[in-house]
């Protein structure tokens, strides 16, 4: 059980991760309900005979706008934040969030309502995905910060399962209900995440970067829940001041800054942005964004099911994803987890163009579906996350981070758009591009990655420095304490032949005091 003084901060943190169930069900909530006949009708197109389709371009316009609420989202939030706070900028997005999900749930039959409602809720979505997890980092106690931001990615995948399993139940229904109570359930997590935030206090870091000491500190004990003149608070708070007044020192970071080529940042920017471009051009969100469409092209006969065991795969698997991060390293998490996902989607692909409505290849199809999914919430899910979060110098990390992010959403964006249409040319050949992508992801770990297990940021900054290969790097921390070691050992020896011979002086100069003295 973790101590008194822990319990308030982690109640709180552990509840501003409902912020990842909004990601995951925002983000896959499309492909259940493009399949239903009453979404179709209001919000498609129909023909003569009254017939009603979602073409693939309105598909994904209302998938991508989400994408393009998510990015500016995720962008300009960083800059709001350093003004206004974490706290009420994360407000502010929530609200934003349910009156798009509020827009959402009451369209009637205008296209153009469902898209201002998508990209309100990607604003949302975005904001939120991106200050929660520093909101969290600044906010737990040190010793439970992994569990915490574990929990944000855990949440991303319950997103996923829940919206999974609500349009399963729902798809039975004939009428409105069928469509509107998925969306309409999205604001009932963003009430409970507005909770959250209202019952949270202030940053604590951000109080003190204003120069507001005694908020600062009246803040931190509330978040330890703690006297303010704990001892605790004390040492906590001579951390939070040090820290700042060195940040202070050296000025207002700038985005600019991120693309220098000073201490190699512009390539350590580099590496968090195409680590998360990597993990969308994986192909997930293909699948919990057009899942079931994809079920159908495949010819497998329940598309909500198979929908469904995709979602608790991911939430299952992330578990020993999150537990192997900090066990196994980064790089063999990644390597290992992009040749599974490869080989999954080679097969699915392969066995689909094959054995088109074909039982046992349709088995076969689920079996290894689930295998690249698996490997994704196990590996290239949490760890691209986790080498984002540690690449960069603490001063840099908010700004650099928030660019990782961006090209996250970014590039969900583009597959929201380009996917279906790719699909309605080539079917389930989809697969290949997946495959492709993910051979040029797997090279890109194995060159650019450096393992970083185990090691403090300081020492992360000196690998970097130290230009050593990707490739070579699990062994750079090894050499550093061989390297110390060989210094001490060295100074040691300095230092006793030093003394030594001022020994042998001083004996030299006894002898001829004794000397002169006889003489005498």
């Amino acid at each position: 059980m973790p101590p008194r003084s822990s319990k308030k901060a982690l109640t709180l943190c552990l509840f501003q991760s409902l912020a990842g169930v909004l990601f995951g069900w925002s983000n896959s909530e499309g492909s259940g309900l493009f399949n239903m006949t009453s979404y179709q009708t209001r919000f498609g197109e129909c023909d003569a005979s009254g017939l009603c389709t979602l073409s693939t371009t309105r598909q994904s316009a209302i998938t991508g706008l989400l994408s393009v609420g998510a990015t500016i989202g995720a962008v300009g939030s960083g800059s709001i934040a350093d003004r206004f706070g974490l706290r009420l900028t994360c407000l502010i997005f929530i609200f934003i969030y349910l009156i798009g999900a509020a827009i959402e749930t009451s369209a009637m039959q205008t296209y153009g309502q469902i898209c201002v409602a998508r990209l309100l809720t990607g604003l949302g979505v975005g904001a939120t995905s991106g200050l929660v997890p520093v909101f969290q980092a600044e906010a737990a106690p040190p010793r439970f910060r992994g569990l915490v931001t574990g929990s944000f990615q855990l949440c991303v995948t319950l997103g996923i399962w829940g919206v999974a399993i609500t349009n399963w139940g729902m798809s039975s229904y004939a009428g409105d209900v069928s469509w509107r109570v998925p969306v309409g359930l999205q604001m009932a997590w963003a009430f409970l995440l507005l909770i959250g935030f209202v019952l949270s206090p202030e940053s604590p870091r951000f109080l003190a970067k204003k120069g507001k000491w005694d908020h600062c500190r009246k803040n931190l004990a509330n978040l330890r829940g703690v006297p303010i003149d704990h001892p605790d608070i004390e040492t906590e708070m001579g951390e939070v001041r040090e820290a700042t007044l060195k940040d202070q020192e050296q000025g207002d970071a700038s985005y600019l800054e991120c693309f220098s080529t000073k201490d190699r940042i512009l390539w350590r920017t580099m590496i968090g942005i195409f680590v998360q471009i990597g993990q969308q051009i994986t192909g997930i969100n293909f699948f919990f964004s057009y899942g079931v469409q994809f079920a159908q092209t495949a010819g497998i006969d329940n598309s909500y099911i198979f929908q469904i065991i995709l979602a608790s795969v991911n939430v299952l698997f992330s578990f020993p994803g999150i537990l192997a991060v900090d066990r196994a390293g980064r790089r063999p998490v990644l390597l290992i987890g992009g040749a599974l996902m490869f080989t999954g989607q080679i097969v699915v692909g392969s066995v689909s163009k094959a054995y088109p409505d074909n039982k046992i290849a349709g088995d076969v199809l689920i079996a290894f579906t689930c295998l690249f999914v698996a490997s994704f919430a196990s590996s290239w899910g949490p760890v691209a996350w986790v080498v984002c979060g540690e690449t960069f110098p603490i001063r840099l990390s908010s700004l650099c981070v928030t660019l990782g992010t961006g090209a996250n959403w970014l590039f969900n964006l583009i597959i929201a758009f380009a996917a279906p249409q790719i699909q309605s040319i080539i079917g389930t050949g989809i697969c290949f591009v997946w495959a492709g992508c993910l051979a040029l992801s797997f090279t890109f770990a194995y060159f650019c990655i450096p393992e970083t297990k185990g090691m403090s940021i300081e020492e992360v900054d000196a690998l970097y420095l130290s230009h050593c290969p990707a490739w070579k790097s699990n062994s750079f921390k090894a050499s550093q304490a061989s390297t110390q070691k060989l210094a001490s050992e060295k100074a040691y020896a300095r230092s006793t032949h030093r003394e030594g011979e001022a020994g042998k002086a001083s004996n030299q100069t006894s002898a001829r005091t004794s000397a002169e003295g006889a003489m005498v």
